[in-house]
C-alpha cells in the first residue's frame, strides 16, 4: 500500500495560504511531477506556470475527483482545503481511497486534536470529523497518510490576525498574563515539512503517522518584549483577557449551534492558553532534520514588519 517512492503528487486546494510555499518545495525538490486541482484553474495556472499542471475539479463530486485522481495516476495527495470545508476534504478523501494505493497530507495542519480536553472544549469542531474520516479510511487499508501539525501559522498570524502579538497597530489581546507558551510555525516551515514528508516517508517511517513540527516556542510576553526592544518609539498596548470567562459564553453558544468566528476564537483562546494545549507535548523537527529558530532569527522576523506597519 503506497510503498514505493511518490514522484506524482496531486495538490487540492493550492490557491490558499499554504499553497506558495508547499509548491515552492516541493519544486524545490525538484523529483515531483506536480498536478494542482482548483476550482479556479485560470488562477492557478497564472500562479503556478509550467512545470505545474492544473485541472478543474469539482469539491463536492466525489465521481469527478475519483475520475481526475485515476486518471492522473498519483502517488499521493496533499489536501490543502480549509478545514471550515469538512465536505470538500471528505469527498476528497473517499475519492482517494476509491483509487486505492495513495498517500494523503490531509488538512491537519495548526493546532493538534489529539488531547482530550480539546475534543471536549470544541474549539477545533471541524477538525475531528475529517480527522477521523481519514483514520478510518486508513485501518481500512484504503489509504495511508501523515498528518502534520504545524500549531499557529506564526507569519501568518502577524500579518493577518495580529496574533500571538498585534504588529498591525492596534492592541494585543493578551491572554491569561500573556505567560503561555505556544508552538508557532512559519509558512515556510510548513513548506519543508511537507516536502520531506513526501520524499522520505518511508525512510523516515512516518506512513499513518501524526507529525509535530514547529519553527518556536514562544509566549506573547517575550514577543512583546522583543517588540518593545526592536521599536521603543512605538507603543504597543494591550488588553487583558482571562480565557476562563470567555469560555463559559462560548459554549452556551456552541450548544446552541452557533459556531461563527467569534465563538471559535474565544474557544481557541482557552484551548492554547488557559489550557495550553497550544504547545506540542514533543516535537518532531529531529527527525525531519529541522530547527528550531534562534532568538536572533525570531527577533529578525518581527523587525521585518516594522516598516510596514502604521
Amino acid at each position: 500500500m503506497a510503498s514505493s517512492a511518490i514522484t506524482k503528487v496531486a495538490i487540492a486546494g493550492p490557491n490558499g495560504t499554504l499553497g506558495p510555499p508547499i509548491i515552492h518545495h516541493l519544486l524545490k525538490a525538484a523529483c515531483f511531477d506536480i498536478t494542482l486541482l482548483t476550482r479556479d484553474p485560470a488562477k492557478a495556472a497564472e500562479t503556478y506556470p509550467a512545470p505545474t499542471k492544473t485541472l478543474a475539479a469539482d469539491y463536492s463530486s466525489v465521481p469527478n475527483l475519483t475520475t481526475l485522481l485515476r486518471a492522473g495516476a498519483f502517488d499521493a495527495l496533499v489536501i490543502l482545503i480549509n478545514r471550515d470545508q469538512v465536505t470538500a476534504q471528505t469527498n476528497l478523501l473517499d475519492a482517494a481511497a476509491a483509487v486505492g494505493g495513495l498517500h494523503v497530507i490531509p488538512s491537519s495542519f495548526g493546532t493538534s486534536y489529539e488531547h482530550p480536553k480539546g475534543r471536549q472544549l470544541g474549539a477545533l469542531i471541524n477538525k475531528l470529523p475529517v480527522e477521523q474520516h481519514f483514520l478510518r479510511l486508513a485501518e481500512e487499508g484504503r489509504i495511508t497518510y501523515t498528518a502534520i501539525n504545524t500549531g499557529l501559522f506564526f507569519d501568518w498570524a502577524l500579518e493577518k490576525a495580529g496574533l500571538p502579538i498585534n504588529l498591525l497597530g492596534g492592541p494585543t489581546m493578551l491572554f491569561d498574563e500573556g505567560k503561555v507558551r505556544l508552538s508557532v510555525s512559519t509558512l515556510d516551515r510548513i513548506g519543508e515539512a511537507v516536502a520531506i514528508a513526501l520524499l522520505r516517508k518511508e525512510e523516515l517511517g512516518l506512513v499513518n503517522r501524526f507529525l509535530y513540527v514547529q519553527s518556536a516556542v514562544v509566549s506573547q510576553a517575550q514577543l512583546l518584549a522583543y517588540a518593545r526592544q526592536l521599536a521603543p518609539e512605538r507603543e504597543f498596548k494591550t488588553v487583558g483577557v482571562d480565557t476562563a470567562s470567555i469560555e463559559g459564553p462560548a459554549l452556551e453558544k456552541l450548544e446552541r449551534g452557533e459556531t461563527g468566528p467569534e465563538v471559535q476564537r474565544a474557544l481557541m483562546a482557552r484551548f492554547s492558553f488557559g489550557l495550553g494545549l497550544g504547545l506540542f507535548e514533543r516535537s518532531d523537527n529531529e527527525i525531519l532534520g529541522l530547527k528550531d529558530m534562534t532568538e536572533e532569527e525570531i527577533k529578525g522576523l518581527l523587525g521585518g514588519y516594522f516598516g510596514e506597519v502604521a
